[in-house]
């Protein structure tokens, strides 16, 4: 399944391997027999998704990481397990003193909460604008409220876990087919429901294509600011990605479930887990790459979604190199 925007997904098991300078997939049977190959040339492959059992060699990973591509994988109920992110001559160059003013801002107490609060209240705003959109009432001003109050952290969480279960109970008044998708509580690892898988899937993605974005310039992805860095390797995407996730991914499912393009027939249970079918995340990629490379005007800029995203990493690192105002993007 390939993209237009240089991403690849891999949903067939098979071999991903190194030919003639090139990537060739080998589709199996469920034999373990070739029945097709296609050819991804690394010339238009930024990142491939890897959702089936595919066997990759270590001339290939490294063949992969020479020309600077992405891995993310994903097991076979469709959670996502890990990335694989180049370290070669080829990749981004990391600044020194973009790292020490990183760890810096993440040290200061102060200068960490003002970015925390700020990537939240832009969260907030979005998730509204939503809202709003839909015709929704939704008391915004308790929240922001809240969030101004938070003297640390822990207290901004409270505040963004507050917001996110009222939000999500507003999903009830935006979403049209309430007997297959009715929201009721936020489940993960796994979801309990098909609204849930949904929910889990895209915002996976969208924490992926973040993570993508950040690994382009000279932040490091490990130090992040609202979320904990020292609870997993990587955190700084889960921070940027609460800004977009209500502009891409909500609205996205909102318009999916809404027009019927997705309906409880796209989903199917195995051992006791909710994931889509092959041909729903079809459906669901092609809409998700037409939202990432749509263009939008920001002064007199025509940039895409995922531009968009990579704009607000290098806003977020003026604010940290150069103690500047932050603004985080909010959807007019």
């Amino acid at each position: 399944m390939q993209k237009t925007d240089r991403t690849h997904f891999l949903m067939n098991n098979g071999r991903l391997r190194r030919q003639d300078n090139n990537l060739y997939f080998d589709r199996y049977d469920e034999e373990d027999e070739v029945t097709g190959t296609k050819i991804l040339p690394v010339n238009a492959v930024d990142e491939i998704y890897i959702l089936g059992k595919v066997d990759i060699d270590s001339y290939t990973m490294a063949f992969i990481a020479d020309n600077n591509i992405l891995l993310h994988f994903f097991s076979p109920y469709q959670s996502f397990r890990g990335n694989f992110f180049p370290n070669t001559s080829n990749s981004v160059n990391k600044s020194g003193f973009v790292l020490l003013q990183q760890l810096r801002a993440f040290d200061d107490a102060k200068h960490r909460l003002y970015i925390a609060r700020q990537i939240t209240r832009g969260q907030m705003l979005n998730g509204a604008a939503n809202c709003k959109r839909y015709g929704v009432d939704f008391a915004l001003g308790e929240h922001l409220a809240a969030l101004e109050r938070a003297g640390d952290i822990a207290q901004v969480m409270a505040a963004e876990g507050a917001f996110k279960k009222n939000y999500y109970q507003s999903w009830n008044s935006i979403i049209k087919n309430q007997r297959s998708f009715k929201f009721t509580a936020r489940s993960k690892r796994p979801p309990t429901d098909k609204l849930n898988s949904f929910i889990s899937y895209i915002n996976t993605r969208i924490y992926n294509v973040t993570l993508s974005e950040i690994y382009k310039t000279e932040l490091d992805p490990r130090i992040g600011f609202l979320h904990e860095p020292n609870y997993r390797s990587l955190s700084l995407h889960l921070d940027i990605a609460e800004i977009f996730k209500p502009v891409i991914g909500d609205n996205l499912i909102f318009t999916m479930l809404n027009k019927n393009e997705i309906t409880a027939k796209d989903f199917k249970t195995d051992s006791g887990r909710i994931r889509f079918t092959n041909d729903a995340i079809k459906k669901i990629e092609m809409k998700m790459i037409s939202k990432l490379t749509e263009q939008i005007t920001i002064g007199k800029q025509q940039l895409t979604w995922r531009q968009m995203i990579r704009r607000e990493v290098n806003q977020l690192k003026k604010t940290i190199c150069e103690y500047s105002d932050y603004e985080p993007f909010v959807l007019s």
